[in-house]
């Protein structure tokens, strides 16, 4: 789905912020509408050392599961290693070749879920981009396979070029729900 005027206004052109070093600075955020689907942060900006993206997810039978990708590259750039579990079962995996870093998670219940996204060293050439997910959802039940569930994801991006935009692209053919917010920050030091 295209932005709006007024969503292009508000993703693109980040400010800088006015925090001190060792603590992240708010840049910018969205706030879902439950009428868009997919959204980029451009003209990032190139003071920070890390960026991270902190996805608050409102509870939704219909919950919103984005791509990450890293300048509007879709191709098979991306590589993943990830743990999935709860407080019973745990499994592992790596894939290589992706199109974008999958956010597997599989609500419980339609339950909200937190997602802190990071990425160090944004701005270097020289390097392959680590991407870092973590995600935590809560059933608010315990027991054998209940309770809370914790993805963490290790990504690679291959890409030869800084990260200039981040895009968020929606997997499972939803919307961010009213009320969910996805913020950037940056980190200094």
């Amino acid at each position: 789905m295209p932005f709006g005027a007024g969503k292009v206004a508000l993703l693109g052109a980040a400010g800088s912020g006015g925090g001190s070093a060792g603590n992240f600075e708010y840049i910018s955020h969205v706030t879902g509408d439950n009428t868009t689907a997919d959204y980029s942060f451009t003209s990032l900006p190139t003071d920070y050392k890390t960026l991270r993206i902190v996805i608050q997810a409102r509870n939704t039978s219909t919950q919103w599961r984005p791509i990450i990708r890293i300048n509007a590259d879709s191709t098979s750039n991306y590589r993943v290693a990830q743990m999935i579990g709860d407080n019973a079962n745990y499994t592992g995996s790596q894939q290589t070749s992706l199109s974008g870093v999958f956010m597997n998670i599989v609500p419980v219940n339609s339950r909200s879920y937190t997602a802190t996204i990071d990425f160090p060293e944004y701005n270097s050439t020289a390097m392959v981009c680590p991407v870092l997910l973590q995600i935590g959802q809560s059933t608010n039940t315990t027991g054998s396979g209940e309770g809370p569930i914790t993805i963490q994801s290790g990504a690679l991006f291959n890409g030869s070029a800084a990260i200039s935009q981040i895009n968020l692209v929606e997997a499972s053919g939803y919307n961010l729900s009213t009320g969910s917010t996805v913020a950037l920050f940056g980190l200094k030091e």
